[in-house]
């Protein structure tokens, strides 16, 4: 496996991570420190974006990414694509549409997912 198909396969194993609501699986692929930017300006830490995960705060019924292009060195990678979902957020149905970037770092050997940052799509 090339060294993009590998990060490629680690979007698709947080992709479905996410959509399974899979604890074990989103801590084993998230960095301590990781920042995740929301399309709507909050902002989630590595704590609370599993909690809300696990908990059913925020349940994703359908998640998709797309057009994904990976720019990367021996130990980072950015991840850019789109990401079309939906979601059940305190009860209520959401489309969302967004651009997102996502970065990867390897530390020691392992790939983390540390930030990532999305903007609606127009």
């Amino acid at each position: 496996m090339t060294p993009k198909a590998h990060i490629v396969a680690l979007e698709e194993q947080r992709r479905m991570a996410m959509l399974a609501g899979d604890g074990a699986a989103l801590r084993a692929l998230f960095a301590a420190d990781l920042r995740y930017g929301h399309s709507t300006g909050a902002v989630d830490t590595h704590d609370s974006l599993l909690s809300r995960l696990t908990a059913g705060e925020v349940v994703y019924r359908h998640l998709a990414f797309e057009q994904l292009v990976v720019t990367m060195n021996d130990d980072a990678a950015i991840v850019s694509g789109e990401m079309h979902a939906t979601i059940c957020k305190d009860g209520e149905v959401r489309q969302l549409a967004s651009r997102y970037q996502a970065v990867w770092l390897r530390r020691g050997g392992t790939w983390q997912f540390c930030a990532f940052q999305s903007s609606k799509l127009p």
